[in-house]
């Protein structure tokens, strides 16, 4: 992260609190919009598809949660093909953080116990600090271990990338 580590705070915290499991990816830039723009951006389930790598269509399952959106909502993410991807909401924090799990079906054994955490952080030079980690346990198997760490470095690279676009970065 290193220009942006004092922005990185309150990501790094929620990982080490809501997992035991190692950091796998981090990416941090610093977008030209507002944090609220932002955070409601990424934290609209119907528009993940916009800028999440790999999503054709995205939804919520708010069956479970007190607030639609919030604590206890599952992000559903179709891709290409297979079923959906559900990622719970642990803990939402607006507009400043969301963390999530995905179940350990969601990555084809390449990785489980998953957690994400994305953070929106001002910049006193105007602008956001976006921060977002993927946390989870890798399988023994050298080459399952490889494909998960390359698959959350594309996702959120490109996820990342694609939100550069829409906000370019200061």
């Amino acid at each position: 992260m290193g220009a942006f580590s004092e922005f990185a705070t309150c990501a790094t915290e929620t990982g080490a609190r809501l997992s035991d499991q190692p950091l796998l990816f981090e990416t941090t830039r610093h977008l030209d919009v507002t944090q609220r723009e932002l955070f409601n951006y990424v934290t609209d389930f119907g528009r993940l598809s916009e800028w999440l790598w790999g999503a054709k269509k995205t939804w919520a399952d708010d069956t479970k949660a007190a607030v639609p959106g919030q604590v206890g909502s599952v992000r559903m993410i179709q891709g290409a093909a297979g079923k959906p991807i559900r990622e719970t909401v642990k803990e939402f924090d607006a507009p400043r953080m969301i963390a999530y799990s995905a179940n350990d079906a969601a990555f084809f054994g390449t990785c489980t116990d998953h957690l994400g955490v994305f953070t929106c952080e001002p910049h006193p030079d105007g602008g956001t600090v976006a921060c977002w980690l993927a946390y989870g346990r890798l399988p023994r198997s050298p080459v399952k271990a490889w494909m998960g760490r390359k698959l959350f470095q594309v996702a959120l690279g490109n996820g990342m990338k694609n939100l550069e676009r829409k906000f370019p970065p200061r």
